[in-house]
């Protein structure tokens, strides 16, 4: 059980780290101004970004538990509480701006802060799974 965990684990934290580079490329192209480009990026974000992270959180806890990994480790208390950032990112600067840009709305720049935010965040987390420190 604990190398599927582990293999699904860190497979998906690939795949998460591509689909937040992914968000982050779109929301460059201009997602914020294009409506196409901010559906693409809508399904990116929900599904390939928070949706995916969300998995990941609960198989890398159950990972951690099987293991016998503590959950007062640093790494992973610190990869908890940064993943309140994604969220945060996501609903408050994210979320909004595709919504607006699908409407007709303005551009401004929360959509690309929040879509470095969160790729910066999912690297950092990323880099601490893997260095284990």
């Amino acid at each position: 059980m604990q190398t599927g965990l582990n293999h699904l684990h860190t497979n998906f934290a690939h795949l998460l780290v591509l689909m937040a580079f992914i968000s982050m490329i779109l929301a460059v192209l201009g997602a914020a101004k294009k409506p196409g480009l901010a559906k693409m990026m809508h399904v990116a974000h929900r599904y390939g970004v928070l949706a995916l992270g969300r998995v990941i959180y609960v198989a890398g806890l159950g990972l951690a538990m099987v293991g016998g990994y503590s959950f007062t480790s640093s790494w992973i208390l610190a990869g908890l509480l940064l993943w309140g950032a994604v969220e945060v990112a996501g609903k408050r600067l994210i979320t909004p701006e595709l919504e607006g840009a699908s409407e007709g709305g303005a551009e401004s720049v929360k959509l690309m802060a929040g879509a470095a935010i969160q790729l910066l965040v999912i690297l950092t987390v990323y880099g601490l799974m893997q260095m284990k420190p």
